[in-house]
């Protein structure tokens, strides 16, 4: 999958599992976490800030 353009931007501590898949150029993200949970909406969290950001074009 990553020769056809997917990106495994994060892993678990030890390496074993993938927790966040990408893909370049556009806005395609997978995550095995929940970010939603750190966010609020004084404080977005990073994931929520680039998203908005990609919607705004």
């Amino acid at each position: 999958m990553e020769a056809a353009g997917l990106t495994i931007s994060g892993t678990s501590p030890d390496g074993t599992l993938v927790e966040a898949v990408e893909i370049a150029g556009q806005f395609h993200v997978g995550v095995q976490f929940h970010p939603e949970f750190k966010s609020r909406p004084n404080n977005a969290g990073p994931l929520f800030v680039e998203f908005l950001k990609a919607c705004n074009v």
